[in-house]
């Protein structure tokens, strides 16, 4: 009798996978998951039990539409339950193309990870393959679909925020302490509320990532896409697009100490428009008083100021101090439409602004008398603002109306270093008004630099001298 095999068959699959190089098909489903029907009491039950451990992998049921009508407890500000859950992993909600949706009169935001009361507790959230939609918390302390606390976390992928209004934040709220990011995901048509509004689609004060993620068609007063006070922001791909603002930053605003990197990312179509409390600067990307922007293989493009107050402008970049640098990145077709817009690809009151390898600020419009810098404005307000231009291109800018000068880079109170740069075909009105440069301070660091064929001069009439520039 042949002696029976005593191996365990799923053993035996596993030793002939390994030893035939062949990957198991297997789904591994998480320990401690659990299915939630299309039933919205369902779901906050589940909740329930994720913050204490038990079950914390919620599935939803796939392409359901849960309808949060009432905050998940009497007095409370969200519709669901807060995270309390800081175990590693914390509470996962695989949406399965779900959308959760606030209806009704009542505000509430949807998430909230992390709470302050009755005692501190940080927590953690993961969101997959969902939408949430329509977040409103009553209280002033922001963040529409989901807001994320001090010592909290939160990752979402493939994930939609839609359709919220907060103070801060329309869309969420990522604050001070916290640590985010988001994949393949999209915020949008979300707005924010209040004189001191900031951050339409996403408010980031923590360490935050979005990566290839779009932010598009959010407003608010500052930071119609983006607000940024603190903190580090990372952006990967994706793009900015089509948000408003109504005093600064139609894209994105980054101010005070934060660190702001952008990599292969477009910035585009966004505006800054009346309505506002202050004046209008900054179409794509508003800095603010100081902190680190660096723009690496990226695109500031179409986007607009209209111009209200004598200090309005930068129709693609408005920085007021800060160190700004554009590596590889392409500042083109920007405008500012009204009388008297500063810089309509980059205006700088103060800071360092490093333009490097075909860092190109070209194609831009100031569209109204007395307009100053098609290209680049410049003048000392925080402190004098340093330019750097190196292997970039100031090329093809415009001013138009009468007064309007400096059509390719207006300096009223900066130092200037160009090396291996161009500042050609840029167009203002007739003399008096240099179509190549115009400055108040004699700019002599110019190494290798072509400044030709610009209307109606170079740098004639120019109050100060440009080394090398005839004509």
């Amino acid at each position: 009798m042949r002696p029976r095999n005593t191996r365990p068959r799923g053993l035996s699959s596993l030793v002939t996978l390994a030893l035939t190089g062949v990957a198991a098909a297997t789904t591994v489903v998480p320990a401690h998951a659990v299915t939630v029907p299309c039933d919205t009491a369902a779901l906050i039950a589940a909740i329930n039990n994720a913050n204490t451990n038990v079950d914390p992998v919620i599935d939803l049921e796939p392409y359901c539409l849960y309808e949060v009508t009432a905050p998940y407890m009497p007095g409370a500000d969200d519709g669901l339950p807060p995270i309390t859950n800081n175990n590693p992993g914390g509470v996962t909600i695989n949406g399965h193309n779900a959308t959760i949706k606030r209806v009704g009169s009542t505000p509430f935001r949807l998430f909230e990870v992390g709470v302050v009361t009755p005692a501190a507790a940080p927590g953690r959230l993961t969101l997959n393959d969902l939408t949430v939609m329509n977040g409103q918390p009553g209280i002033n302390i922001g963040g529409g679909a989901v807001l994320v606390r001090n010592n909290s976390t939160f990752a979402g992928t493939n994930v939609a925020f839609q359709g919220g209004t907060a103070n801060i934040g329309g869309g969420a709220r990522f604050m001070t302490g916290s640590t985010a990011t988001l994949t393949d995901s999209r915020i949008s048509d979300n707005r924010t509320t209040g004189g001191a509004s900031s951050g339409g689609g996403l408010q980031s004060e923590g360490q935050v990532t979005l990566v290839n993620t779009h932010v598009t068609s959010n407003r608010a007063r500052i930071g119609g896409g983006i607000g940024h006070p603190s903190g580090t922001l990372t952006i990967n791909g994706g793009s900015v697009k089509h948000n408003t603002a109504f005093d600064a930053g139609g894209g994105i605003s980054s101010d005070a100490s934060g660190t702001l990197n952008v990599t292969g990312t477009s910035i585009t179509d966004n505006r800054v428009t009346t309505g506002g409390l202050g004046s209008g600067t900054g179409g794509g990307v508003f800095i603010g008083a100081g902190g680190t922007q660096n723009f690496t293989n990226s695109t500031i493009e179409g986007n607009t100021v209209t111009v209200r107050d004598a200090t309005d402008g930068g129709g693609g970049i408005f920085a007021l101090a800060g160190a700004l640098t554009l590596d590889n990145t392409k500042v083109k077709g920007n405008k500012l439409i009204g009388e008297g817009g500063l810089g309509a690809g980059i205006s700088a009151f103060g800071g360092t602004v490093n333009l490097m390898n075909a860092s190109d600020v070209t194609g831009n419009l100031a569209a109204g008398r007395y307009s100053l810098g098609g290209g680049i404005y410049t003048t000392g307000l925080i402190n004098t603002p340093t330019v750097t231009v190196n292997r970039s291109a100031i090329d093809r800018n415009k001013v138009s109306g009468t007064g309007s000068r400096g059509a390719g880079i207006y300096n009223a109170g900066g130092t200037y270093d160009l090396t291996d740069a161009s500042v050609q075909f840029n167009v203002a009105p007739d003399a008096p008004a240099p179509g190549g440069i115009w400055t108040s301070t004699a700019i002599t660091s110019v190494t290798n630099t072509t400044i030709a064929n610009n209307t109606p001069t170079n740098c004639l009439y120019s109050p100060a001298p440009v080394t090398s520039c005839v004509g």
